[in-house]
Parts: structure tokens; C-alpha cells; sequence
């Protein structure tokens, strides 16, 4: 029996460490994180993401006690990615009634306003309805929910890889109006050296996301929706936002 006791004795520790590090893996989830490029919120630098929702992301994760990975997907790829894949979150996600069965939703991430712009050297009169854009080609980015709410709605909606390939096809005319987050078009105009007007007409307002895994466990989505409800309430999206207009010498619109 005495030896019983200390081979006993000599496990205990090693089923209690083992405890631990159990109790720990499940305190610390891991999440998969995908998004694309979407100027300035998603930015690849140096072959990893970086950018204002990537900065508002990135600190959810971490205040929340998460693990996670993060890679950028062209945009329809990162959509298909986090419907199939357990553990893994798209952003930064229009949230619209087409896709709400499809994800678990950790919302709201950024709010965005937007709107048509037109060749900065052309006077296209004035836009106060979204019936005055109807006979022009509408230049949007494959996996935008904007541009598949204007498809539905009817209008011709021409759809490139990228948000950034609108600006060169807004100057070589093979879009009428550009529609845009304000924040992205202006940034990605800048960046060409282009001086953009202000749209003439905003014409919707999304809540953008994260959009997770149907059947991912619903306890994660729960954690991460509380911490994102307290870091906007204490400010700390302000910050971050501050920070990174400091960074980038950006004007956000107000």
C-alpha cells in the first residue's frame, strides 16, 4: 500500500497539470480570422493584414482572452471560408437580411456610409434619389453587399476583384459612378492621386461585421459580443480610430 500511495502521490501532480492545461485550452478558443482587402480597413503589409478594423479586431480578440490566426482571401473566397469552416469569422461583412441565417454575427464592428462617385473632371448634374443613377454603369467588387443589394434592386452593376480596380475604371470611363464606403473610396483616390468630390448622394448606411461560423459555439459568439458591446462604450474604437488617422494622416468623414 505504501507504495501505492506514492505512485499516487507522484501522479497527482501531472493529473492536476493536465487538469489545468485543459481548463486553459478551453479559456483560450482559437479563432480562424479571414478578410480581403478593403482599403484602409484591410490592408496587406508585408503578407499580413493590417488596417483600422484589422487594429479594432485584433484588440477584441485579445481583450476578449481569444487565440486566433488572421489571413487575407480574395472577398467571395473569405465568405465561402467562414460558411464552411468551424472556428472561423469573415470581416469585415456587410450584415444584411440575405445573409443573417447564414452566420453568427459579432456586430456591430464599423458602421459605413455609402455613396456614388463620379469622374472628378466630369459634371454629372445633381443625384437626390437613387432613381437618378439608373442609367448609369455602377462600379462595385465581387462580395459586396452593396453591390448585390443594387443588383437585386435592378441596376447594372459592374464587378471588379477588388474595390481598388474601381478608381482606374471610374478614369478610364468603364463605370458611370463608382459606389463606395465614402472612407474607402476617398482613401483609395488619394492613394492614385486623385482628388474625389464628395458623393453627391449617400444612399445606404450597413452595420459591417464578423460573421462566424453557422455552428460555431454560440458561448464564443456570446463572449465576443460582450466585449465589443464594452469597447465601444468605453471608447475604445475612438482610440484606435484616432490612432490610426494619426498614422495614416487620414480625414475621416463625419
Amino acid at each position: 500500500m505504501p507504495g501505492k500511495r506514492a505512485f499516487l502521490r507522484q501522479l497527482l501532480p501531472w493529473v492536476i497539470g493536465a487538469a489545468v492545461s485543459a481548463s486553459h485550452a478551453e479559456e483560450r478558443p482559437h479563432i480562424n480570422l479571414v478578410s480581403f482587402v478593403d482599403s484602409p480597413y484591410v490592408l496587406p503589409v508585408e503578407h499580413r493584414p493590417e488596417g483600422l478594423v484589422v487594429d479594432y479586431v485584433e484588440a477584441l480578440l485579445k481583450r476578449a482572452g481569444f487565440d486566433f490566426s488572421m489571413q487575407i482571401l480574395p472577398p467571395k473566397r473569405a465568405l465561402l471560408h467562414a460558411l464552411k469552416q468551424d472556428n472561423t469569422c469573415v470581416f469585415p461583412i456587410e450584415r444584411s437580411q440575405e445573409r443573417e441565417v447564414e452566420f453568427q454575427w459579432v456586430s456591430p464592428v464599423l458602421i459605413s456610409r455609402h455613396g456614388f462617385f463620379p469622374h472628378p473632371e466630369k459634371d454629372i448634374g445633381e443625384l437626390r434619389v437613387l432613381a437618378d443613377v439608373q442609367d448609369y454603369r455602377l462600379g462595385s467588387y465581387l462580395g459586396s453587399g452593396i453591390g448585390e443589394y443594387l443588383s437585386a434592386l435592378g441596376f447594372d452593376v459592374d464587378y471588379a476583384a477588388t474595390n481598388e480596380a474601381n478608381i482606374q475604371k471610374l478614369l478610364a470611363d468603364r463605370v458611370g459612378l463608382w459606389a463606395s464606403d465614402e472612407v474607402s473610396a476617398l482613401y483609395i483616390a488619394s492613394r492614385y492621386g486623385v482628388e474625389l468630390r464628395p458623393s453627391p448622394l449617400i444612399f445606404f448606411t450597413t452595420v459591417r461585421a464578423m460573421g462566424c461560423y453557422a455552428e460555431m459555439n454560440p458561448k464564443y459568439v456570446q463572449t465576443l459580443n460582450k466585449v465589443l458591446s464594452d469597447m465601444h462604450r468605453d471608447g475604445s474604437f475612438d482610440i484606435l480610430k484616432a490612432a490610426f488617422a494619426e498614422r495614416l494622416k487620414l480625414s475621416f468623414p463625419r
